[in-house]
């Protein structure tokens, strides 16, 4: 391996570093979310309903759409978005010959 491959492979080291601990931190949100889900639908609503409700706050008079998604989507999405950077990455390591290993 020359030093430009060497230099490449320690960025994408660096990187694939970075990622993962950015998808660790967007983990660990999602569990708190998780936590708050009874918090997060008493300030934005109920994303469903029960044509039979076995509870009142279940049925449709309670429907309130997909607000309470709102909360959860960004971090849904950027743990997405970290998911197919962290792939790039090993990717591109595969093909200079690093192995990696999968989260």
């Amino acid at each position: 391996m020359d030093d430009d491959q060497s230099r490449e492979v320690e960025r994408l080291q660096r990187a694939l570093s970075e990622a993962t601990d950015r998808r660790d931190a967007l983990l660990s949100e999602i569990e708190n979310l998780t936590a708050s889900i009874h918090d997060i639908r008493a300030a934005f609503g109920n994303p469903f309903f029960y044509s039979h409700p076995e509870h009142e706050d279940e049925s449709a008079a309670h429907y309130t759409g997909f607000s309470s998604h709102d909360v959860f989507l960004p971090t849904v999405m950027a743990l997405k978005r970290v998911d197919r950077q962290l792939s790039r990455i090993r990717e591109r390591l595969r093909a200079l010959g690093i192995t990696t290993e999968q989260l």
